[in-house]
């Protein structure tokens, strides 16, 4: 019995805090936005700006996990691409 309190006291339960959902949930919705501007920023789609699309796709694999980089190159996208 004193072992399994002494265990617990020091190896406590690691608990889920907000952080480290939230942390799970930008890497899920990252991985959605990454799939979705690798296929509007591709440069076979936009042969007039090849050279702009391929400088953005780099862009966006260079930033696959990182959302909040990810929204602000889907402005661009959508300034620079789609006038």
């Amino acid at each position: 019995m004193r072992l399994a309190k002494w265990f617990r006291w020091v190896f406590p339960a690691k608990n889920k805090t907000n952080e480290s959902i939230n942390i799970v949930n930008s890497i899920a919705k990252a991985k959605k936005l990454h799939k979705e501007l690798i296929l509007y920023a591709h440069p076979d789609k936009h042969p007039n700006n090849e050279e702009l699309a391929t400088r953005l796709s780099e862009r966006i694999n260079e930033n696959r996990f990182n959302y909040s980089e990810l929204l602000k190159l889907q402005d661009i996208i959508n300034k620079e691409l789609y006038i």
